[in-house]
């Protein structure tokens, strides 16, 4: 395509059919496809009156082809709706030729019967005739430049709200920003900031920010659209009946989670396909109530016909009786072959009224109609219903999922891990399961509103024409209902408001209660082992847990009973009393007939939930407000963990590439609990070096310390009970540090290679997996790690196994060897400064003696620190005897170069 013609839709902000390689991001698995499917299907199914099979076909098919091929970046679909208002162009061009021809008739009638009485054949007549085509011909122009003018109106209106930035938007133009400035000089100005100077037309409906100032911050690429058009709705009128406020919560939340342009792309695509899917079923329900309706109405007429047919029949043997007295007068003087002849004649006429009886059976009718029925209307309602309702509902699952993968997965995981530990470690007991059934409960219950008053579009549609004829109706039959539904709505909402803060404490005693739970099945046999009243003491809290837990959930249920009882009894015996004494008016003036009762019923009942939104909907938005309030309390928790705890440090030399540059620390004060410890200077060159003192000394926390070095390649915060008195000098040799804790984690339901390995180690080719494992196993046998499994496979074999908690079923020993190897001997060199936690306490001699030998040797230009406890012991030489030697902290065993003594800060 010519880059002039790219460049002028750029500018327009029209989306270009492209058939390069390139092609729109896609927002969800086949959404083009479900875009395509959904207007198609909305065009074939809403029709005009007269319109013909092939013109629904062809416009259905072509407005499915540009939702599919056109390369619109999911924003342009105001240009498929232009394309489907222009196919009722037929349509509007018979209504408006029918309303002037209806105009000039009844104007030129006078003239027309004057012109009759003058006879036939007249040259006056002949000009009528050309005068009559002269006229339709100017008719039929007038009303195609009007329906051009119509069209082109509605377009660029579409256009200038779907692209406020356009080049050739109206929000573009002189004119507009003439009448901003006169609205803003008519209108007081609440702050002298030009975007809060400017008001709108509407600013007498909607007191809050302006139409304006929402059109101009949607200039900017990442103008946050929808966010803008709601925040310009803030009547009080509005939020009392709509549920507006919840809905700008609702989106609030979600677009902390979520790009605000990315949000708005896929709600704007979601409701697209839910308008359009969910108006054309509500179009299709319709046609199926009046159906129904006409199936029921020939039920209920059967009893009348019924009825009559026996009357018929009562008023037939009545006569034939009559007939009969009469006609016996004159029997006695027949011969006895006539009366053997009647006879015959009377047991015909009697077979034939039996027969007359059976078709006349007024059921008849209503059974054979029900097989047509079936087939024809029930069964195609049936598949389109499920059908297309399966396509939107596909749409809905693609976006809600959308956003709990956001919540549970990746930005829980961002930040180097800081959103995840801040999550498991925080005081509330919600998993991230927990909260991201929260996010699902917010998108259910906003996109339950929108999706039920789209399905109701069509019938409220109906209702317009009705009230223009009879405009008091619903004045007359409205204030009751809402005032039955505000005494409804108070009870309701007392009883919601207490549900739902029994339901919050309920979740959160659930998710302690699980937690708990699971950690004492984990150390079962630990319980069993603790004391003689341990098991007791378990079963007790068990006990206590699940009581209050039961007792909490009576109380809600008995409840969320009572409010379901009281507002059915409402709805049904209340309101639609009143309905149905709308409809007995709208009979008896004959607007509606007997077929159209279930339809205008459900009308005016969508009407009133209409206008009742807000408390139809009072306990799904009491939960929603609940669940935003723990996604509020979640995005918090994020925001403190972008708040890094870590120590400043410096890198000597070029850090990785000088490893004979050692580690110094100069001035360092730190405290954790009781633990106070003061480092005046110290150096760390190459070696190893024992960390040795009491318990609770500090020595874990100087590891903490070196690992929260802002320097490292993967930093570690630092626990919050660290109190960095003075951060002093710490001078590090490398990025390249790696601590190996005291505890281990192993992921449950893992191959063991994969975690070693950090990858799926069945999804490599078969070369690099063998050699991945056959190293992993080389490395494991040299540390005596076990040669067979009890299962009597090989090591490489069970290496690639899917275990379901494998470090359950090793040692200590073998599980401290694991991770030496997975994070020291897997490596080619080792790394720049390793910090080994204790880790050889749980290993026999001899594989102590064999790890320390093989450390030895691969971390030779390493500065290696190992918090070690052992007997403090020292061989006195010139008598040959041990003595213990009060100021010793550790033997060397020829592993140590030097020791690094803990004591008293």
């Amino acid at each position: 395509m010519p880059e002039p013609v790219r460049a002028l839709a750029a500018a327009a902000g029209i989306g270009i059919i492209n058939h390069d390689a390139t092609t729109a991001p896609q927002l969800f698995p086949h959404d083009k496809l479900i875009v395509a499917m959904s207007i198609s299907f909305n065009r074939f199914t809403i029709k005009y009156p007269n319109e013909t099979l092939y013109s629904r076909f062809f416009w259905s098919m072509l407005l499915g082809y540009l939702a599919f091929v056109f390369n619109t970046s999911h924003d342009n679909y105001w240009i498929l709706m232009c394309v489907h208002l222009f196919s009722f162009h037929q349509f509007l061009f018979q209504l408006m030729m029918s309303g002037a021809s209806a105009s000039n008739n009844s104007g030129g009638s006078k003239e027309s019967e004057g012109k009759e009485s003058r006879g036939k054949g007249t040259k006056k007549e002949k000009n009528s005739k050309n005068n009559a085509k002269s006229s339709n011909i100017v008719q039929t122009l007038k009303a195609t430049t009007v329906l051009i003018a119509l069209y082109l109106v509605i377009f660029y209106t579409i256009y200038s709200i779907a692209r406020p930035q356009g080049v050739y938007s109206f929000t573009q133009t002189p004119f507009y920003e003439k009448v901003m400035l006169f609205m803003s000089s008519t209108a007081p100005s609440p702050s002298s900031s030009p975007s809060l100077a400017s008001s709108t037309i509407l600013s007498s409906f909607f007191n809050s920010s302006s139409v304006k100032e929402f059109i101009t911050s949607s200039n900017d690429e990442n103008g946050n659209v929808l966010k803008k058009l709601l925040s310009t709705i803030n009547n009080n009128t509005l939020v009392s009946l709509l549920p507006i406020q919840e809905i700008k919560d609702a989106h609030n939340i979600l677009s902390r989670f979520m790009p605000q342009s990315i949000l708005d792309t896929k709600i704007f695509y979601l409701l697209f396909v839910t308008l359009y899917i969910q108006t054309a079923m509500g179009y299709l329900g319709i046609d199926f109530l009046r159906n129904e309706q006409n199936r029921k109405n020939a039920l209920i007429k059967i009893e009348d016909e019924a009825k009559k047919l026996k009357e018929e029949e009562a008023n037939e043997e009545e006569q034939e009786a009559k007939s009969n007295s009469t006609s016996n007068k004159q029997i006695g003087k027949n011969s006895k072959d006539q009366t053997k002849t009647k006879g015959k004649k009377h047991e015909q006429t009697k077979s034939l009224d039996s027969k007359a009886n059976k078709e006349k059976d007024p059921s008849k009718k209503f059974r054979q109609s029900a097989g047509k029925f079936i087939f024809c209307v029930a069964t195609p309602y049936m598949l389109q219903i499920v059908g297309f309702g399966a396509v939107n509902m596909y749409a809905y699952h693609c976006f809600r999922d959308d956003i709990h993968r956001t919540i549970r997965l990746n930005d829980l995981f961002q930040n180097d891990g800081q959103r995840f530990v801040a999550t498991s470690t925080t005081t509330s007991s919600l998993s991230p399961g927990a909260y991201a059934q929260n996010a699902e409960t917010v998108v259910n219950t906003v996109y339950d509103i929108f999706n039920q008053n789209f399905f109701s579009l069509p019938k409220l549609m109906l209702l317009p024409q009705v009230i223009a004829k009879q405009p008091l109706l619903l004045v007359q039959i409205t204030p009751l209902i809402l005032l039955s539904d505000y005494v409804k709505s108070t009870i309701v909402s007392t009883i919601t408001t207490e549900t739902e803060r029994i339901s919050k404490e309920v979740k959160e005693k659930e998710a302690l209660r699980n937690r708990i739970e699971q950690y004492d099945i984990k150390n079962s046999e630990l319980i069993q082992r603790s004391g003689f009243d341990s098991i007791l003491f378990t079963e007790e809290r068990w006990i206590e847990l699940t009581e209050s837990i039961q007792e909490l959930k009576a109380t809600a249920s008995i409840m969320k009973r009572s409010k379901m009882y009281f507002a059915w009894i409402q709805r049904h015996f209340v309101m639609m009393a009143l309905v149905d004494c709308a409809l007995a008016k709208l009979i008896a003036v004959g607007k509606i007939g007997a077929s159209d009762i279930f339809v205008y019923a459900r009308a005016i009942e969508d009407f009133i939930g209409f206008i009742l939104m807000r408390s139809r909907a009072e306990s799904e938005l009491a939960s929603m407000s609940t669940s935003i309030e723990v996604l509020s309390d979640l995005k918090q928790i994020w925001d403190d963990s972008e708040q890094r705890h870590l120590l400043k440090c410096n890198l000597s030399g070029d850090g990785d590439e000088k490893e004979t540059e050692s580690i110094k620390m100069k001035d360092l004060s730190y405290s954790r609990g009781s633990a106070s410890v003061q480092i005046d200077d110290i150096e760390l060159s190459s070696g190893i070096y024992a960390v040795t003192g009491a318990n609770g000394s500090g020595k874990s926390t100087l590891f903490r310390l070196l690992t929260a070095c802002d320097t490292n390649r993967k930093s570690i915060d630092m626990d919050n009970s660290i109190i960095i008195k003075s951060a002093g000098t710490v001078m590090m040799s490398s990025q390249n540090v790696v601590e190996i804790a005291q505890n281990f984690y192993w992921p449950l339901n893992t191959a063991p290679a994969d975690w070693i390995y950090y990858t799926n180690i069945n999804q490599l080719s078969k070369e690099d997996r063998d050699k991945k494992v056959s190293k992993l196993s080389t490395e494991l046998k040299a540390l005596k790690f076990y040669p067979e499994t009890e299962s009597g496979s090989d090591l490489a074999t069970d290496l690639i196994t899917v275990k379901d908690d494998w470090f359950a079923d090793l040692s200590g020993g073998q599980k401290s060897k694991v991770e030496l190897v997975r994070k020291v001997f897997l490596e080619d060199r080792c790394p720049n400064i390793l910090l080994i936690d204790e880790t050889f306490a749980p290993l026999d001699p001899d594989s102590k003696s064999l790890i320390m030998q093989k450390l030895k040797d691969f971390c030779s230009e390493s500065i290696v620190l190992v918090i070690y406890h052992a007997d403090v012991k020292d061989v006195d030489s010139t008598e040959g005897t041990e003595k213990v030697k009060e100021d010793a902290c550790v033997q060397s065993s020829n592993f140590f170069d030097a020791n690094l003594h803990v004591e008293n800060g």
